[in-house]
């Protein structure tokens, strides 16, 4: 799976970008089979006139599903980051748990079963 920083407005280290991806990779790890690719977009709304403007807005392209995609909108970048990836963490478990079945071992169950 691959994760792909775009920023507009902002700078982007090298320190916010491997926090963007440490954050964002621990948010979706476990999702990661049903996951294409996420795009995470980093932006300053509004320059440098301040305010609530530093917006992260997070895309992901699922197998065989429809697209996930929704923006954060907070004073600082990284808290925007944090929100960002619960958010997405949180989306992805409604989706993706929902169509996990659990899978039964008959052959543990033989086992169980005494002989007669």
């Amino acid at each position: 799976m691959r994760i792909d920083l775009q920023c507009n407005g902002v700078e982007a280290p090298a320190t916010l970008r491997d926090y963007v991806v440490r954050r964002m990779g621990f948010a979706i790890g476990r999702f990661r089979d049903h996951i294409q690719w996420a795009r995470v977009k980093l932006a300053d709304v509004n320059g440098p006139r301040g305010g609530v403007d530093k917006r992260c807005v997070v895309q992901l392209r699922l197998r065989n599903r429809p697209d996930v995609i929704f923006a954060i909108t907070e004073m600082e970048l990284r808290s925007a980051i944090d929100r960002a990836a619960e958010r997405v963490a949180h989306v992805l478990v409604r989706r993706l748990g929902r169509s996990r079945r659990p899978v039964r071992d008959t052959a543990v169950l033989a086992e169980v079963v005494p002989a007669t």
